[in-house]
């Protein structure tokens, strides 16, 4: 079976118009409406955005890596 993907949107009317098919004329055809999704919101908002550290290479404070008595 051959496939194309084709994405179209539907009209107010419920209708849906597929154009530019690389097919003959009388090719049966068998079709299937997939919609797609929405993208869901993160749980994570922050998944994602740039971040960046000012001095990667600098020593970490002493006192951070001192264990509490």
């Amino acid at each position: 079976m051959e496939a194309h993907r084709v994405e179209a949107t539907v009209r107010p009317d419920g209708t849906l118009t597929i154009e530019g098919l690389p097919l003959g004329p009388g090719t049966n055809v068998e079709i299937i409406v997939l919609v797609k999704e929405r993208p869901q919101p993160s749980a994570y908002p922050l998944h994602g955005t740039p971040y960046r550290f000012d001095d990667p290479f600098s020593p970490a404070e002493p006192e951070g890596w001192e264990a509490e008595r």
